[in-house]
């Protein structure tokens, strides 16, 4: 609770006060400042410091409720909830309010997932080289320059690549140390998937990163795979840092 009522800071006027007062809350529960089960402030707390009133506070709270990240519990206030409850539906909102998430998800995927490449080398079998086949095969089918921008297909295209990638490596500790962010990379994909959308080529070329990986792994080159899976997301780096700069 004093963590909460340090860092929030007063609302200036504005139309969307209830959602400028959740994205605050959003922001401090991505930092770790406001955490899991915490109780949040008194209303009279918190519209005191917010500078709002409490009918824009209770709006922002059925935002916040709506969302996931806020519950009531009768008769003793509001608390923070446990992100892992509902973080497919949140972490887009986490990463619309700190950009920063992004590149911490990449950081974390650029150690794990390279690897991740370098023991599927080792360990694949014809069965996992297949399936990492097949989900290349679904992509062109969809079209290079498409299935970016295919909402249905896109996103589950390439976490079904990368899940057969995990499953190649047969070292079940190390799958689920990466498959504990899985929820979080799929929680991202809407957004990022739709910043990078307006790069132009950015489709075609995933599509072939993804295919350079596959025939590396192929190949079983570690040093290969390894390359590039890091060249893939230096890419998504860039190319994100570059679609938020126009933005």
């Amino acid at each position: 609770m004093e963590t909460g009522n340090r860092f929030i800071s007063p609302i200036k006027k504005s139309p969307g006060i209830p959602t400028l007062v959740a994205e605050q809350v959003i922001d401090l529960i991505a930092k770790g400042r406001l955490k899991p089960g915490q109780k949040l402030p008194s209303e009279h707390e918190m519209t005191r410091r917010f500078r709002i009133s409490r009918i824009s506070l209770r709006e922002a709270m059925k935002l916040l409720e709506a969302k996931g990240y806020v519950e009531s519990r009768h008769r003793k206030g509001k608390y923070v909830t446990c992100p892992s409850a509902a973080v497919k539906s949140s972490i887009e909102d986490i990463i619309q309010v700190d950009h920063s998430k992004i590149w911490e998800l990449l950081c974390v995927r650029r150690i794990l997932d390279a690897e991740a490449g370098r023991l599927a080398c080792a360990h694949a079998t014809k069965k996992d080289l297949d399936r990492l086949r097949r989900v290349y095969d679904r992509a062109l089918a969809v079209g290079e320059d498409r299935v970016l921008h295919d909402v249905q297909e896109g996103g589950k295209l390439y976490t079904e690549f990368f899940n057969a990638l995990l499953a190649s490596t047969k070292n079940t500790l190390f799958v689920h140390i990466r498959k504990s962010i899985n929820s979080i990379l799929i929680g991202a994909l809407p957004y990022t998937r739709k910043k990078l959308s307006t790069i132009e080529g950015s489709s075609r070329t995933i599509v072939n990163q993804l295919h350079g990986i596959y025939r590396a792994i192929e190949s079983r080159d570690a040093n290969r795979a390894s390359s590039a899976i890091v060249e893939h997301i230096d890419y998504l780096k860039k190319s994100l840092k570059r679609a938020l700069t126009v933005s």
